[in-house]
C-alpha cells in the first residue's frame, strides 16, 4: 500500500532560514513530500486544512519557536489532538527550544530522514492552550507574563541588532533585567488561581510568570522545582523580590529542592491556571494580544517524530 506523501512546511522569514537557507526545499524531492512554505502566516488556515483534507500522516515544520507554535496552534484549532499528524521540528530560529525538547537537535539530511523513516523515535508531547473571554485559543509552548515579555522586546531590539542570537541573547536579556537596577523590567498587577494540590490564589504586583510543558528550557538554565506530575510546570516570581540573580544561578547549577518563597519566588506543577491579567504576555517567543481573563491547560500529547 502507497503511504502517503509527508508534508515540508518552510517558514522563509525564520531567522537561521533567512539568513542561511531552507534545508527542506532540498530534499522535498528525494522524499516525494509536498513543500509549502507558510510566508507570512495570511493563509496559515487554507494551508493546515489543505494538510488535514489531503489526510496527511507526517508534518515536517522548519523554522524557529514562533513557527512551530503558529503552525501547531491552526492545526489544533481545526482538529482535535487524537487526529493529527505526526510532527518534525526542524531547528530554523533564534532559540529553538520546542526542537532541542522535542524534535531534530539539527538541521540535517540524515535528521530528516531518520524522522521519516522506520527507525524514527516517537515523543508524545502536550502543549499549553490558552483561551480567553474572547474564545481565542492559542497553543504553544512557553507561556509568560510579565517581565520576560518586557525582555523579549530587548533582545529583539537590542542583543540580536548587535548579533547576539538564540539563547545566549535570552539568557542575556533576563541577567539585563534581573539585576535591579535595569529599566527594562517592571512588576504588573495580577491576579492568579493555580490548581494543583488544591488551590493557590495570588494577587497583586508579579515580576511574571513562566509556564511550560516542555521538560527542559534553555543552556541548562530550567526555572521550576515545584514536585509534582501534573502537566504545566509554573514558576512565579513576586513583585517584592530579592537576590534574583543568586536564585537564576543556584537553579542553573541544578539545585531544585530550596525554599524560594522567602525571597517571593515560588513554583508548583499544576493543572490549569486562570488569570485577571492585561499585561504583557508571550508564547514561543510571540506576544499574544489577549482579554484581561484568560485560562492554561494542557492538551492531550501530540506525536512529535526525530
Amino acid at each position: 500500500m502507497q503511504t502517503a506523501r509527508p508534508w515540508f512546511v518552510i517558514n522563509s522569514a525564520s531567522a537561521k532560514v533567512a539568513k542561511k537557507g531552507a534545508l527542506l526545499p532540498q530534499l522535498a524531492e528525494q522524499h516525494n513530500a509536498i513543500l509549502r512554505d507558510v510566508g507570512d502566516f495570511s493563509d496559515v488556515d487554507a494551508l493546515v486544512k489543505e494538510a488535514l483534507l489531503a489526510k496527511a500522516e507526517h508534518i515536517v515544520i522548519e523554522g524557529g519557536d514562533g513557527t512551530v507554535q503558529g503552525i501547531l496552534t491552526e492545526f489544533l484549532r481545526q482538529e482535535k489532538a487524537r487526529n493529527l499528524p505526526v510532527f518534525t521540528i526542524v531547528p530554523g530560529g533564534n532559540t529553538n527550544q520546542v526542537a532541542r525538547n522535542i524534535g531534530l537537535t539539527a538541521a540535517t539530511p540524515q535528521a530528516v530522514a531518520k524522522a521519516l523513516g522506520a527507525d524514527k523515535s516517537l515523543k508524545h508531547a502536550p502543549l499549553l492552550r490558552i483561551k480567553d473571554k474572547a474564545q481565542r485559543k492559542y497553543y504553544g509552548f512557553l507561556f509568560s507574563s510579565g517581565a520576560l515579555p518586557q525582555v523579549t522586546d530587548y533582545t529583539k531590539d537590542k542583543l540580536h541588532d548587535r548579533g547576539i542570537g538564540g539563547s545566549l541573547a535570552v539568557i542575556g536579556g533576563i541577567l539585563k533585567g534581573a539585576t535591579g537596577t535595569s529599566r527594562i523590567t517592571h512588576p504588573t498587577k495580577v491576579k492568579l488561581s493555580i490548581e494543583a494540590d488544591g488551590q493557590q490564589k495570588l494577587r497583586g504586583p508579579h515580576l511574571g510568570t513562566i509556564v511550560t510543558t516542555l521538560p527542559g528550557l534553555m543552556l541548562g538554565l530550567d526555572p521550576f522545582w515545584g514536585e509534582g506530575d501534573r502537566p504545566l510546570r509554573v514558576t512565579y516570581v513576586a513583585g517584592e523580590y530579592q537576590k534574583l540573580v543568586r536564585h537564576v544561578a543556584s537553579l542553573w547549577l541544578g539545585n531544585k529542592s530550596k525554599d524560594r518563597s522567602r525571597d517571593g519566588m515560588y513554583s508548583w506543577t499544576a493543572d490549569d491556571l486562570t488569570y485577571q491579567y492585561k499585561g504583557p504576555c508571550v508564547l514561543d517567543g510571540e506576544v499574544l494580544k489577549l482579554t484581561k481573563g484568560f485560562k492554561i491547560r494542557a492538551t492531550r500529547p501530540i506525536r512529535f517524530a526525530s
